[in-house]
């Protein structure tokens, strides 16, 4: 029954589940009967509902769906309304049996009889002004109760906005307030930054009403975000160059009125509160509407900053990908440049803080040694078919392969020890970075290079296999929306890969006294929870006991907590969950992480270097091939816990 709600409000379409007739209580045993004549009601009127209840008490909770901008459905509400309320008078029972009466107060004097003129006296003598939520439940002499078809509704402001904007905007439009994103628990991943600041603005919810209420404010001056989305990605150089002087004197206005905006700076307002978003994706998994916020934050972005000047830290965060390459043949100077006091102030002026050093392996060269080969579709196909059954190519990111190079390396260790071939996929940046920056046009381009690349690779047949959690699911998303799924090929996650070959890997025994605990990509846990199991079963197999540990988000989410206005947020995030996780001593040394910025943020806040899963398994692989058959592999060494004090992680 909890779930109704949320599978309710998922369908597809302009027709939504809408709550008037929520609460019908009749007596229990006439609710079967009560529930055919409701039926057959909205039946009648060739409605699709749903309905859903509490059996023992009688109570009816009935949703049917209609299209609020759609004035011939919108008058179905007073129409249903009335029936509906004669239904339960047949039967003895209440329209109201939950959620209290509000806007459907007008049925009191009717439901009460004589008794609502004392209902009135009681009201008179409390609040003769009629104050107090006036309208509602009863009115005092004189004054008239609600109208449920007198109410403003969302969507007779909805319909003001175009349908061809309404039907590119569904992942905003189509919330239905049901607070789900409203999610107290600190070990849960729903949306970090509502946690850390408790203001609506910073939730899905917020962000949904604010953008909803951005395009009204575009339809009123008859501008087509889409179209100006188009427009400035056709921009040239010189077109750009033309509107710089614009966008500047915007920017300038901007500052110059912070804090004193009208209704004409009202994107600022949607700009704060989109700025404060991790874009972690959590509220796209948990939301049961499916409220997509970093989505529509990025068309947001990409045509507010074709009025308002973009930082300077965007134009760097967004060209990270293609320069890393370069940057890490020269290790040693990318670190001092970054690094140094010099580097740090000077990145702390573009905003830009606590950036990682690179690993300085040349990860191309460190395979070769391993045997490890570039892949190509010639070389691929090239193989046997027994050779293409063991291989599958290792799809790079951009910060795994730089900057925490010992993971891939360990990954391909792996799976050379048990008996596959890993082939490296030729580096392409990935583009995410730019879909967060609302760089779509590049994104596109970005993503169109890359898909093609991978596309080739796939057609040979072998699998690809990604590294990082985020990056890796993006091809899932973002990039299937950019694309269309035909284009963009299957990439799976590492747990996703192994346990398709479960079968083919060793058994080994487990000692279920001396687990380690797992603390996934939130992005991996709340859009993938699937393959988040996956890594229990497999570890299993290869003799390891693993649990993985409830837990929030832990504030870093790519170069979020790289920002320094994000700083002191991403710390307060990582407060409410991960902290007290990292300091249980219970997992000392024996802590994994899947996501490189969340490992990046242990070691930032706490000092504590998290291992990937895949180390891990490697270390009881590599321990079990040490062993004489038979004997009992050594337990790996734990080192001292991290002095930092335990919270509310007991049970993980």
């Amino acid at each position: 029954r909890k779930k109704s709600v949320g599978l309710l409000g998922n369908m597809q379409g302009e027709r939504r589940p809408m709550p008037f007739v929520e609460d019908t209580v009749v007596p229990p045993e006439r609710l079967a009967d009560y529930i055919a004549e409701f039926r057959a009601l909205l039946d009648r009127k060739g409605l699709v509902y749903g309905m859903f209840g509490h059996v023992d008490a009688g109570c009816l909770h009935v949703r049917p769906a209609l299209d609020m901008k759609d004035p011939a459905q919108e008058a179905l509400v007073r129409e249903i309304s009335d029936e509906v309320f004669a239904l339960t008078r047949k039967y003895e029972g209440v329209l109201w049996g939950e959620h209290g009466k509000g806007f459907r107060s007008e049925y009191a004097p009717a439901f009460f009889g004589p008794l609502y003129a004392r209902m009135q006296e009681i009201k008179a003598a409390f609040d003769p002004h009629n104050q107090l939520n006036p309208g509602k439940i009863a009115a005092p002499p004189g004054h008239a109760l609600s109208r449920i078809d007198g109410v403003p509704t969302r969507g007779q402001a909805d319909r003001r906005i175009p349908i061809e904007v309404r039907r590119a905007n569904e992942d905003s439009l189509h919330c239905n307030g049901n607070a789900a994103c409203f999610n107290h628990d600190p070990d849960d991943a729903m949306c970090p930054s509502w946690k850390a600041t408790r203001e609506r603005r910073h939730s899905p919810k917020g962000r949904a009403s604010l953008m909803r209420e951005w395009l009204r404010r575009l339809a009123e001056r008859e501008v087509d975000p889409s179209s100006e989305a188009a427009r400035l990605r056709r921009q040239g150089a010189l077109g750009r160059w033309s509107a710089f002087p614009g966008r500047a004197l915007n920017t300038w206005n901007a500052r110059r009125t912070a804090g004193r905006t009208g209704p004409d700076d009202f994107s600022l307002e949607v700009k704060e509160a989109m700025d404060g978003c991790l874009a972690c994706k959590s509220c796209v998994g948990q939301c049961p509407i499916k409220v997509d916020v970093p989505a529509f934050r990025s068309r947001f972005l990409e045509v507010h900053h074709g009025r308002y000047l973009r930082p300077m830290k965007d134009t760097l965060v967004a060209s990270l990908e293609r320069w890393l390459p370069t940057a890490a043949k020269l290790p040693r100077l990318m670190n001092g440049l970054t690094q140094s006091a010099v580097g740090r102030s000077a990145l702390g002026a573009l905003g830009l803080v606590s950036l990682p050093g690179m690993s300085g392996i040349d990860l191309r060269e460190a395979l070769a040694r391993r045997g490890v080969r570039t892949a190509s579709p010639e070389a691929l196909r090239a193989l046997t078919a027994a050779e293409r059954g063991r291989s599958i190519v290792v799809v790079q990111d951009a910060f795994t392969s730089h900057y925490d190079t010992a993971v891939v390396l360990d990954w391909c260790e792996l799976l050379l020890a048990l008996g596959f071939i890993p082939w490296l996929a030729p580096f392409r940046p990935n583009g995410k970075p730019q879909h967060v920056l609302g760089l779509l046009g590049r994104f596109e381009r970005t993503a169109a290079a890359n898909a093609r690349m991978l596309g080739g690779l796939a057609a040979t047949g072998v699998d690809l296999v990604g590294v990082d959690p985020s990056m890796t699911l993006a091809y899932r998303a973002e990039y299937v929306k950019a694309l269309g799924a035909d284009r963009v090929p299957v990439v799976l996650l590492p747990q996703e890969w192994l346990i398709r070959r479960l079968d083919d890997l060793p058994k080994l025994e487990a000692d279920p006294s001396n687990p380690w605990h797992l603390l996934p990509h939130c992005t991996e846990r709340t859009n993938a929870p699937a393959a988040t199991a996956d890594w229990k079963r497999v570890a299993e197999r290869l003799g390891i006991a693993l649990r993985i540990v409830p837990s929030g988000c832990c504030g870093m989410a790519g170069l979020y907590g790289h920002e320094r206005d994000h700083r002191a947020t991403s710390e307060a995030i990582y407060g409410l969950s991960w902290r007290s996780i990292v300091a249980a001593p219970r997992h000392a040394g024996r802590l994994v992480a899947t996501g490189y910025s969340c490992r990046c943020q242990t070691a930032l806040v706490d000092g504590v270097e998290l291992s990937h899963p895949i180390q891990a398994l490697l270390a009881r692989v590599k321990a079990a091939r040490a062993v004489p058959a038979g004997a009992s592999p050594p337990r790996p060494s734990t080192p001292p816990a991290p002095t930092l004090a335990p919270a509310h992680h007991d049970q993980a």
